[in-house]
């Protein structure tokens, strides 16, 4: 088993507690399959990678999709080499997403960045992008035009690469951060992102930071860096400002941090899982925690806070959680086990939304004063007094078209009628406005 690779885990299924998730089936054909990364679009596109929780040590090569809220999954194979895991996937409408690969043995061309533009059906290997001394681990957009394609350190740097049009280009980033010692890895998938930030996660506990989208980078060495390194860790964190964050170790302990991660306490307070924890987009400090491993010291479930993790109500318990997606307080998705080799189930959505979960007073205040759509000679301008991450335009049936990191969208291409755009700001709140096209 690569060691990068969190430990697969025992396979139970336990009923519902409550009835508050909805099945949802996968439909990848493999017994025991649960979803590795899961890369939340909108409220209604989600795409998810797969990892084999039978123990048998595989490594399975396909993304799964949908376009409906999970009423409906399409599993798709990825045209990786034999020889590849997937690492990471970014899903960027119903059509187009990007998977970066890596050797589960061997070398060379296991190595890579994929693109589909045809929902999964096809997959084609972005040149220029890793060789054959690399082990890719992350890809991850800031906004539609500006990511990053990250691995594991080659000559003493982290190999990066950079795009600035949408992934249609890519380039070395001179700037990628050295590794604190020679063997110093990083973790498949293991990023979290917020804003204009990007946190990644390494073998040694460390954690590089940036804000300016890899131009420089951050390197914190304290708090829970002992819990958090180490093969099979399960440590997860997420943040919900650029400064506040959560983080659970593999070893039960929550701890978070005020100054974007440089510092860490312990929070003093039970009832969370340590699988995977997740901040509610928008929300004002609402996060979802679950526990997927029957051996974890902290047991099975899901729960909630609405208080910075402060105080955590349970959503049910003994039943196993895995990766959360969460895309407001009405859409969250969380992960399990498909129940057979149809891949039926394999993700769970919870039926309401989350109780207590609101929009932050911020986003609130913006939705309500300070966000205008005015449409002038086929362009569609957002008026906001908030610095902008990227702007979403979409149909009344939530199906996505446009998108653009600009406050002015041209719309003259859209027939007329009424379409509404989702804004996603630079501090992670989120406003939406519905607009006209005559």
């Amino acid at each position: 088993m690569n060691k990068k690779l969190l430990s697969l885990l025992t396979v139970a299924f336990a009923s519902f507690a409550f009835g508050q998730y909805e099945t949802q089936n996968i439909n990848v054909p493999l017994q025991y399959a649960a979803p590795q990364v899961i890369s939340i679009v909108d409220a209604n596109t989600l795409w998810s990678t797969v990892r084999d929780g039978s123990g048998n040590g595989t490594y399975p090569r396909f993304a799964t999709v949908t376009t409906n809220g999970g009423q409906t999954w399409a599993s798709k194979a990825i045209s990786a080499p034999s020889n590849a895991l997937i690492s990471d996937i970014h899903g960027v409408d119903g059509q187009n997403a990007f998977v970066v690969t890596a050797p589960a043995s061997g070398s060379g061309a296991a190595n890579g960045l994929y693109k589909t533009t045809n929902g999964g059906t096809n997959w084609s290997k972005i040149t220029g992008v890793f060789g054959n001394a690399s082990f890719g681990n992350i890809v991850h957009f800031f906004n539609a035009q500006t990511g990053l394609v990250i691995g594991d350190p080659v000559n003493n740097k982290y190999e990066m690469y950079k795009t600035t049009d949408g992934g249609n280009t890519w380039s070395v980033l001179s700037t990628a951060p050295t590794p604190l010692i020679a063997d110093e890895y990083g973790y498949v998938g293991g990023k979290i992102g917020f804003g204009n930030s990007l946190w990644l996660t390494s073998n040694t506990g460390r954690i590089l930071h940036t804000t300016d989208f890899g131009a420089t980078w951050n390197s914190y060495v304290g708090g829970p860096v002992d819990d958090f390194s180490g093969e099979n860790s399960n440590a997860s964190m997420s943040f919900s400002s650029e400064s506040y964050g959560l983080l659970v170790d593999n070893i039960g302990f929550l701890w978070f941090t005020e100054d974007a991660g440089a510092n860490w306490d312990i929070k003093e307070t039970t009832g969370y899982y340590n699988g995977d924890i997740k901040y509610i987009p928008g929300s004002n400090a609402n996060y979802i925690t679950t526990g997927i491993s029957t051996t974890s010291p902290l047991g099975i479930g899901s729960s909630y806070t609405n208080d910075g993790g402060n105080t955590w109500v349970s959503i049910d318990a003994d039943d196993q959680r895995g990766q959360i997606a969460a895309y407001d307080c009405s859409n969250i998705w969380v992960g399990q086990f498909t129940s057979d080799a149809a891949g039926t189930g394999g993700i769970l959505k919870l039926a309401e939304p989350v109780p207590g979960c609101s929009l932050s007073t911020t986003e609130t205040n913006v939705v309500k004063a300070e966000l205008k759509a005015v449409v002038s000679n086929g362009v569609l301008n957002i008026v906001t007094n908030k610095d902008i991450k990227d702007v979403v335009v979409g149909d009344m049936s939530a199906k996505s078209i446009l998108t653009s990191t600009k406050k002015e969208v041209n719309v003259s291409q859209l027939k007329s009628g009424v379409y509404y755009a989702r804004v996603a700001y630079a501090d992670g709140s989120l406003g939406t406005v519905k607009f006209v096209v005559k």
